[in-house]
């Protein structure tokens, strides 16, 4: 399914990013219309203003664009939207169980660090979170928002930051390519090696 994966790396002042590439409005518009919205501990709303609140520490923003190209076969397999949708959710399963923990290894180096998962929590399966239950969360110590949760434009974030263009699926015909954008804000001003 997988034909390979790679990474590109940015760096930014964090109070500049936000400034530029946050619109809590706009994309918070789109996590309304989502069915997750509200049942997923990742997924807004919040009860205040997380950006305030989490990152305020922070000085600089690493951002890893992960490209996944996909074989030609695969691309062709969806027969109906929810097969489209079980493939594409498999394909983002294998490639976060890695990105995630590079994240969360890349944040226990810089302490006051916070990171940022590309899409929603893999963690339990959106059906399985507690949370539409009002339980707190299960793993908390390993669950991470995703920048979109917070407001941020990732598709901006991908072309301008990164030089990424984000496809989209289309007729049932998946992508040439996936891409997945996360982060890691840290307390670091002048840090902008890449995270690996």
């Amino acid at each position: 399914m997988i034909r390979d994966i790679t990474h590109t790396f940015a760096a930014c002042g964090a109070e500049d990013y936000i400034a530029r590439f946050r619109d809590a409005d706009r994309v918070g518009s789109y996590c309304r219309n989502c069915n997750r919205f509200g049942t997923v501990w990742g997924c807004p709303p919040f009860e205040e203003d997380p950006v305030v609140s989490r990152l305020s520490g922070c000085r600089s923003v690493h951002l890893v664009g992960t490209t996944v190209r996909l074989t030609e076969t695969v691309r062709h397999i969806p027969t109906s939207p929810a097969e489209q949708f079980d493939i594409s959710y498999r394909i983002m399963r294998e490639v976060r169980r890695t990105l995630d923990a590079r994240l969360l290894e890349a944040e226990s180096r810089h302490a006051g660090s916070r990171a940022f998962f590309a899409g929603s929590c893999q963690l339990c399966h959106p059906e399985a979170c507690t949370r539409a239950a009002g339980q707190p969360c299960r793993t908390p110590d390993r669950a991470r928002p995703s920048l979109e949760a917070w407001g941020f434009d990732v598709v901006r974030t991908a072309s301008e930051l990164l030089g990424l263009e984000i496809q989209w699926s289309r007729d049932l015909i998946l992508p040439a390519y996936f891409t997945y954008i996360s982060a890691l804000f840290t307390p670091d001003e002048s840090d902008t090696a890449p995270l690996w």
